[in-house]
């Protein structure tokens, strides 16, 4: 049995932990709304972006070409490349984010049927995970997640298509925690290159044909689409990772200030009865000792 001595620095200790907890609970929580915000303001911008996109394709007679959009014919005959772009967080404290990510991108990896990989982590938990199972990383981006910007984004997915340009890719992958709600983060894979457009333009399909009138060489338009498409896209990934990471992070300390309470209120009950039995047992040395 501990001594009380023991278990007073024990609830001292486990109290002090509680009260960090909830300090970072509520920093989180903070940091959680704006970013939240962002995420979900983005979606319609995403959303209008492909919707305009694919109208351009597919009412072009004939159908506009594009690097972007075809399969490479390098990759008939020869072994695939992949290129990943690897979005997690920079820090820990945030329940199940980083290990949900990391899974499926290893489960992604042994899938691909790759014979070479080319990764850009953005966030140092991922970047860890790649060092550890020894694959090379060809970019790494940090501190994205307190305030994510699209200029910094930029960076990212101009990364990923110059090798792809360059035939060193065939294709490119963005896997990301997507944002479904405070308590809900699910890990996402999502193709970013070459961009596969919707077929489905029926009224009851995701998409809804529009009698668009594009001015101008529509060539042109559709490079400076499909350019703005996959930053934006890239930029949505890293909005949608940095409100789930804040999200995981908020609920996470609650467990932990919740779980640190009912260990201190289970510490001070032993503590309350190891003194009782401590003051009976001095009572029943005196009592002996005047008898």
């Amino acid at each position: 049995m501990a001594s009380l001595r023991d278990l007073k620095i024990r609830i001292k200790s486990i109290k002090s932990t509680q009260k960090i907890a909830r300090a970072m609970e509520m920093v989180a929580a903070s940091k959680m709304k704006k970013a939240q915000q962002q995420a979900l303001a983005g979606r319609p911008y995403l959303s209008k972006l492909r919707e305009v996109l694919y109208n351009l394709i597919y009412s072009s007679e004939p159908r506009l070409k594009h690097a972007f959009l075809d399969a490479p014919m390098r990759m008939k005959g020869s072994s695939k490349k992949v290129g990943y772009i690897l979005v997690s967080a920079d820090r820990g404290l945030c329940g199940a984010f980083n290990a949900n990510i990391i899974k499926t991108t290893l489960e992604k990896f042994s899938d691909d049927g790759a014979a070479g990989r080319s990764v850009i982590t953005v966030g140092k938990k991922v970047r860890q995970a790649m060092q550890r199972i020894g694959q090379s990383i060809q970019g790494d981006f940090v501190n994205m997640a307190n305030s994510p910007k699209f200029i910094d984004t930029v960076g990212v997915s101009e990364a990923v298509v110059e090798e792809y340009l360059a035939g060193n890719l065939d294709e490119v992958y963005l896997i990301y925690s997507q944002f479904i709600s405070t308590a809900t983060q699910k890990p996402k894979i999502e193709k970013l290159l070459p961009v596969e457009p919707e077929l489905d333009f029926t009224a009851d399909g995701p998409l809804m044909k529009a009698d668009y009138i594009f001015e101008g060489e529509k060539q042109l338009l559709l490079d400076e689409l499909l350019h703005r498409f996959v930053d934006t896209t890239v930029y949505q990934a890293v909005l949608e990772s940095a409100a789930s990471e804040h999200s995981a992070r908020m609920m996470a300390m609650h467990k932990a200030a919740d779980n640190a309470k009912e260990i201190v209120a289970n510490l001070t009950l032993e503590y309350n009865k190891t003194r009782q039995t401590k003051i009976t047992t001095q009572i029943l040395e005196i009592v002996g000792g005047v008898q």
